[in-house]
């Protein structure tokens, strides 16, 4: 079964790539996460190290201080759930604002994605180049983008982040707190039932 992408990235010939642009390396990443639908996962993450970003790439995560308090206020309210949650492919959404570009060899490719895609039309001198339209890991820029593209579609919901404490997150009116680190949420609600609110909200993105 091929999976369905997400248009994040596509292979190009050397040619299309703009003068004024570096080029980066793009590193296989291999892990095994036991507790995520996809145990086994391989991933290319971006040396973004070496490209040029001069906007502002900052997205502060909640302090340990915060998701203690949290943890803290949970405990002491009656009937309050506490529950976790991560959105998939976190990174691999936001449009990046322009291009970024990587390359990487041949060899590091497998057999079965060099001809579905005919690769071998593309590479020039055992590399293959990658123009980047997404965030994905690695880049200085990824995690404010996907941060911003978070508010903007949970505001509508009634959800906005409390002001002075980076990364807590409430609800005008259901009674539902979370602290958010990159794409991993730490939840309190007053009810299950209110725990669903938030989740249906992110699923509808």
């Amino acid at each position: 079964r091929i999976p369905t992408g997400n248009s994040t990235i596509f292979l190009i010939h050397p040619n299309e790539v703009p003068t004024h642009k570096k080029i980066t390396f793009g590193r296989l990443v291999a892990d095994i996460r036991p507790l995520k639908e996809e145990q086994f996962r391989v991933r290319i993450t971006v040396g973004g190290d070496k490209l040029d970003f001069f906007g502002d790439a900052s997205s502060v995560a909640a302090s340990l201080a915060t998701v203690k308090l949290l943890l803290n206020s949970i405990i002491s309210t009656k009937g309050a759930v506490f529950s976790t949650a991560d959105i998939k492919d976190f990174f691999y959404a936001s449009f990046l604002p322009d291009p970024e570009y990587m390359k990487m060899q041949l060899k590091m490719i497998p057999q079965e994605i060099i001809t579905q895609y005919n690769i071998l039309e593309l590479a020039k001198d055992d590399w293959v180049y990658i123009k980047t339209i997404k965030g994905m890991p690695g880049l200085k820029q990824a995690a404010r983008l996907a941060n911003e593209r978070l508010v903007h579609h949970l505001a509508p919901y009634g959800y906005a982040p409390v002001q002075h404490t980076p990364s807590l997150w409430k609800h005008e009116s259901n009674g539902i707190l979370f602290a958010l680190v990159v794409d991993d949420f730490g939840i309190k609600s007053p009810s299950d039932t209110a725990s669903n609110h938030l989740l249906q909200a992110l699923r509808d993105k």
